[in-house]
This record gives C-alpha cells, structure tokens and sequence, in this order.
C-alpha cells in the first residue's frame, strides 16, 4: 500500500512539473511574439520628442521630422502639436487607418498598444508621454531590427527558481522615484515589498504597479548575472497580486527589459533596493548572448 501511495505521489509529481514546463514554454513563445511580432520591440524604428507647432513629417529628409522606418511614404503628412493634442493631416495620396476608419486628420492616440496605434500601409504610430515629454513612435514590420531578430535564448526552466515570497505591504503605499534610461524620473506606486529565501540567505524584493488599476505587481531587478550572462540593466518580472501575505516569484519567466532588443524605448530601471548580489541563473538571457 505505501508502495502505490509512493507511485501516485511521484505520478503527480511528474504531470505537475510537465505541465509546469508547458506553461513556461508557452510563455516563451508568446514572449517571442512580443519581441519580434508585426508590431514587437523590434519593429520599432522612430521615437521622435515632440514640440508644439507645426511640422511635415516623412521618410524624405527635406521632411521636419524625418522617419527611419522603411516602409513610410516620402511625404506622410503635417504634424500639429499642442498642449492638448497632436494631430495628422494625412498627405495627399496616403490612406491612414485608426481602428478600422480611414481618415483624412488624425488626433493621434497617446499611449496606446499598437492594435490601437495608426496605420499607414506597413506601419504604425502613435504618441507616447514620459513624464513632461512627448513622443511620436514608429513600428515598421520590415525593421532592421526585426528583420535581423534571431529569437530569444533562456536558462533551463528550473522549479529551484520558482519561489515562495511573504508579502509585506508599505501602509500607505509610498510613490517610488524611478529612473528611466532616457534620464527621465517618474513615479510609480510601491505596494509593499517582497521577502524570500535562496540557500538560506533572505533577499527582498521592492514591488510596484505600473498604473492606478494594475492587476499585476511589477518587480524590477538587477542581480549576480547582470552584465555576464543576462541585460546589464536588469530584468522584468510580474506576478499576480499578493494573496494570503505570499506572492509566487517565478524567475523563469523573467523577461529583458524593450531597451534590449531597440533603442527606441524608454525603459524604466531598477530601484536600488533591488539590486541583488545573489546570481539568479532562470529566465531570459541577454540578447547579445
């Protein structure tokens, strides 16, 4: 009887972990996706910071602002910026499409997915806002840098690196200060802090949320393998919201942060609370490698 009772424990055991390692390969293909898709990081070819007034706008350089991406017309149209809105008057001859309707003059939407962005044949734009700036970004699914996207590469998926963490919420939650890597400081909420235990040494974790209505929590870290094996500037990782005073902190699907794969992101960077020395060999390796 103990014998069967073993053999059904380890049979879990066995289904547990392979759908475990599905889970993450799944993740990993969706992840792919969102680095080298149509629309990925590495479709993107323009970041343009924005002033009020009025510019033409295209891939030809007698344009006021010129765009890289390929796939633009010569002549896409006429930018106005101002306070309260940037606007495209689409040139002649260029059908510009926003959630299915074409349009002549375009409000650009401001910090939107790309399904929601403006088309233009081969590409897609919209406004982003940091801080006090603005920025018109481009994604072209013929980009050089997804032309040349060449996958991603990960550590071993390991249950070692999939860990029980207590959860101590900050009452009342702080605004951290964070710095992004185009010298921008923003503010992001900081719910509370994330505590967990590698080789019997505790590490701590400083969660935050990247909205007001964020159904994840945002952890930000650098740690032994930044700038050897994984992105010098750290990495990714989001995780459900605390239950019950634990959060499950699964580093095999810690992810690059865009400014990996294109120069034209904004990337915000780790807290110095999360800068660990403990090397974390799970989820994604740096691109270069």
């Amino acid at each position: 009887m103990l014998k069967l009772l073993s053999t059904a424990v380890a049979l879990s055991f066995i289904l547990q972990s392979a759908a475990y390692n599905t889970a993450v390969e799944d993740f990993h293909k969706q992840r792919a996706l969102e680095i080298g898709g149509d629309s990925g990081w590495a479709a993107l070819t323009d970041l343009q910071w924005l002033q009020n007034g009025q510019f033409t706008i295209g891939r030809a350089p007698s344009n006021a602002i010129r765009l890289n991406a390929p796939s633009s017309p010569e002549r896409l149209g006429t930018l106005t910026v101002t306070p309260q809105a940037v606007t495209l008057q689409v040139a002649p001859g260029v059908t510009a499409v926003v959630n299915g309707k074409a349009s002549s003059e375009i409000q650009l939407p401001i910090n939107v997915a790309p399904v929601s962005a403006v088309s233009v044949g081969g590409i897609k734009f919209s406004v982003i806002e940091r801080a006090d700036r603005r920025g018109l970004r481009v994604w072209d699914r013929v980009s050089p840098t997804r032309v040349s996207f060449r996958g991603l590469r990960w550590y071993p998926t390991s249950v070692r690196w999939r860990v029980d963490a207590s959860f101590t919420p900050h009452q009342p939650a702080p605004m951290m200060r964070i710095q992004n890597i185009v010298g921008q400081t923003v503010e992001m909420a900081n719910p509370g802090v994330a505590s967990f235990v590698v080789d019997g040494r505790t590490y701590r974790l400083e969660a935050l949320l990247e909205s007001a209505d964020a159904t994840e929590l945002f952890f930000m870290f650098r740690d032994g393998t930044s700038n050897k094996t994984t992105y010098g500037a750290g990495r990714y990782m989001y995780t459900a919201l605390p239950k019950d005073g634990h959060v499950t902190l699964d580093f095999n699907m810690a992810v690059n942060p865009p400014c990996a794969f294109t120069a034209f992101a904004t990337c915000p960077l780790p807290p110095v609370k999360n800068r660990l020395l403990v090397p974390i060999d799970a989820g994604e390796l740096d691109y270069r490698h």
